[in-house]
């Protein structure tokens, strides 16, 4: 077995053409972790199947119609952490009862930490 890897180096412009570059090579298998390559891998191709395995919740972010039925030449894993979000933050008021101020960092232009920020919020208010 030959693995082909390809990496944007951070360069998110990249990911289409390195995309395009192995379905040229003809694989019989695309795998990536990154949402956004795998949303360019659904359209350089119908037919190489695209195997997801993504923290995000691939529903939300657009990569399959649904979770039952993802539809197309995609599959593959999601751990949907994003529900467990605001859990985590009802945890943390359980346990600490007087805390009033809780600091949360991440990535704006990324979507998964974006869904569970809206978690986060919705336990808030």
């Amino acid at each position: 077995m030959v693995v082909e890897y390809r990496y944007a180096e951070g360069k998110m412009d990249r990911i289409p053409s390195l995309v395009a570059e192995l379905v040229k090579l003809k694989v019989d298998v695309l795998v990536s972790p990154n949402g956004p390559a795998i949303l360019a891998a659904k359209q350089a191709t119908k037919t190489v199947p695209i195997v997801m395995v993504v923290v995000l919740d691939p529903v939300a972010t657009g990569i399959v119609d649904s979770l039952a039925r993802p539809g197309g030449n995609i599959t593959g894993v999601s751990t949907l952490n994003r529900e467990l979000s605001g859990k985590r933050l009802e945890l943390l008021k359980e346990a600490v009862p007087r805390i009033s101020r809780v600091g949360v960092l991440w990535d704006a232009n990324a979507p998964g930490p974006n869904i569970g920020f809206k978690e986060y919020m919705r336990r808030v208010l």
